[in-house]
Order: structure tokens, then sequence, then C-alpha cells
């Protein structure tokens, strides 16, 4: 039987302050929300969105940023599908040509049989350390988890994964019965900060791609180490 996943993924442009949107806050609240985004909030400086039909998705844009959260059960599909609708009814809404960040970020976490055996895994794997080494420290080695930095030309990703128990999952997607009692978290941010003026749409809703994509082949090669059966 496969192993369950949950997870949850994040969109976030980030650009120069834009002081215009204070004084259209109404104009643009109305122009981003529609049949899906039927529910919205104007505070000060941003605009809230959400879905009457799906309690698991919100949306923003703000006078410095815009984004977009997607939760368990929504898949990366969907997520995906939406975080792009939400770009290109914004587009016009936010100063395209000072864009200072770009990151999509997705975390999961793979349910699996055993903590013991996926903690072991992720020792043999990522950690190399021996038996006589450990016994070194003086103690027992009772957790741990790797953070991996990584960069593909102008981009990054930063991976941080390990095994955890139900307790500990529950700070980092949903506080929900649902959840397994061990599983593999790996969590991934696929970023950019460098932007040409002249970014089209294109290259923002491509970039989304790239980082779902991503996110996804790290879950699987991780899993496919660490999420094993006893």
């Amino acid at each position: 039987m496969a192993n369950k996943i949950f997870s949850k993924h994040i969109v976030e442009i980030r650009y120069k302050p834009n002081s215009r949107f204070l004084d259209k806050r109404g104009e643009t609240a109305e122009l981003l929300a529609g049949s899906f985004f039927d529910q919205w909030n104007i505070s000060n400086n941003r605009i809230d969105f959400s879905s009457k039909t799906n309690e698991n998705i919100v949306a923003f844009i703000s006078f410095r940023n815009l984004g977009l959260f997607t939760n368990y059960p929504n898949t990366a599909d969907f997520f995906t599908e939406k975080a792009k609708d939400f770009i290109k009814s914004a587009w016009t809404n936010f100063p395209t040509s000072k864009i200072t960040r770009i990151g999509v970020r997705s975390t999961y976490l793979i349910e699996t049989e055993s903590f013991k055996n996926s903690f072991d895994e992720y020792r043999k794997k990522f950690l190399g350390l021996s038996d006589e080494d450990l016994k070194k420290f003086d103690g027992d080695l009772i957790d741990l988890g790797f953070p991996l930095n990584f960069a593909i030309g102008e981009d990054f990703f930063n991976v941080t994964t390990g095994p955890m128990e139900k307790s500990q999952s529950k700070e980092f997607l949903l506080d929900d019965d649902e959840l397994p009692a061990a599983g593999i978290f790996v969590d991934v941010d696929y970023f950019k900060k460098e932007f040409s003026p002249h970014i089209t749409q294109k290259n923002v809703l491509d970039f989304v791609d790239k980082g779902i994509e991503k996110a996804g082949n790290m879950k699987d090669l991780i899993a496919g180490w660490t999420a094993k059966s006893e």
C-alpha cells in the first residue's frame, strides 16, 4: 500500500514597496476576487482572499508582496493551477519591473511504518557516523535533521529534511489526528533574487513550475532513500 503524503505549498513574489497600492485597495480587491476567491478582507496595507468552497487555500496582495498558500488535502497540481491564475490576475496590480524575490516553498510529510527505521536510514545515508564514532559523543542520538543549500545557475533551493514523529510534524503541517505516527519530512524552498526589469509573466509562471517540479523530485528522492519498510 502506498504511503500517504501530506503537503502544503506557498508562492510569494516580493517587490519594491508600491505606494500606489494604498490608493487602489478597493479596486484591486474587486479585480482579483472572482468565482473562486469569493471572500476578501481589506486592511491598511494588504488584501486577503479566501474561498467559501475550499478552506485550505488563501491568497493576498500588499504594497510589498503577494502570494498564495494551499494546505492538505489540496494537491501540488491544484496549487500550481491556482497560483498561476492568481499571478495572472494580479499582474497589472503590482510593479513587475521591481521584483526582488520569487519563492516557491513545498513542505511534505510522507507516512512511514516506523520512526526508528526511518531514523536509521537517515543516519546511514546522511550522517555516515559509525557506532564507534557516535559513542564518542557520550550520549544517545535521539533526533536528527539536515539543512542542505543548493544553487542552479541564478536559482537557489534549500532543503530541510529528517524523520518526524506526529508530535513534531503537527508544528509544521496541520494539527490533525489524520497525521501519521511517523513520517519523512521534506521542505524545499526554491527561489531567485536577481531579476531583469523586463521580466515577463511567462518567466514567473515557468518559475512556479520549476519550483514545484524540484520539490516533487526532492521528495521522491529522499523518500526513496529513507521511507523503507522494516
